[in-house]
């Protein structure tokens, strides 16, 4: 739901600064077969609930997405946001590397208007419940986020980032600033 909202706002955002939405069509970035394939990947392995050694599959899966992830965003940094999304693509995998799963902190999700006990869904080999032995609490899921109940979060500084570096590339980007290739005609 808040990659949706991104999008929205970067669309917003990109009209409202005169830059045409039409244009989209004719930006290319570097590896973007790959990036479309992974980031469906990424988002498509999570809603697979599952336990045991499918799990631990799924969850090396989905680790593996990220380095690639960031090696794209690296290569197309020149683009409006890329360099924002590479650093925060980073920063997720640094938390999610050092806690087995990103750590969710109960505060932040008390304080983003999420009450009672903070359960992880069964099967969410994604998440995991943050304590204070939680490595690199900064980084986890802390940070809250109020608002409706479809929009209520507790993101990462990593996954604000990312919602960052999403809503300033489809605001800012030119066909010319994608790959450096011209726009088709």
């Amino acid at each position: 739901m808040i990659l949706a909202a991104c999008l929205i706002l970067g669309l917003l955002l990109r009209f409202l600064t005169g830059n045409s939405i039409p244009q989209l069509a004719h930006v290319h970035l570097r590896g973007e077969a790959g990036l479309l394939a992974l980031l469906c990947l990424q988002a498509a392995i999570p809603l697979v609930r599952t336990t045991g050694t499918l799990a631990q599959v799924a969850y090396w899966v989905w680790l593996a997405t990220f380095p690639v992830l960031v090696g794209i965003a690296y290569v197309n940094r020149a683009a409006p946001g890329m360099a924002m999304v590479a650093v925060g693509l980073s920063l997720n995998l640094l938390v999610v590397g050092a806690n087995g799963g990103m750590p969710v902190m109960p505060l932040g999700a008390y304080a983003a208007g999420m009450r009672g006990e903070l359960r992880i869904a069964p099967g969410d080999f994604v998440h995991i419940v943050g304590t204070v032995a939680t490595r690199l609490p900064w980084l986890a899921d802390a940070i809250p986020l109020a608002g409706p109940t479809w929009l209520r979060l507790v993101p990462s500084a990593g996954d604000l980032l990312l919602y960052s570096g999403v809503i300033a590339f489809i605001a800012g980007v030119r066909p010319s600033l994608g790959s450096g290739r011209p726009p088709a005609k």
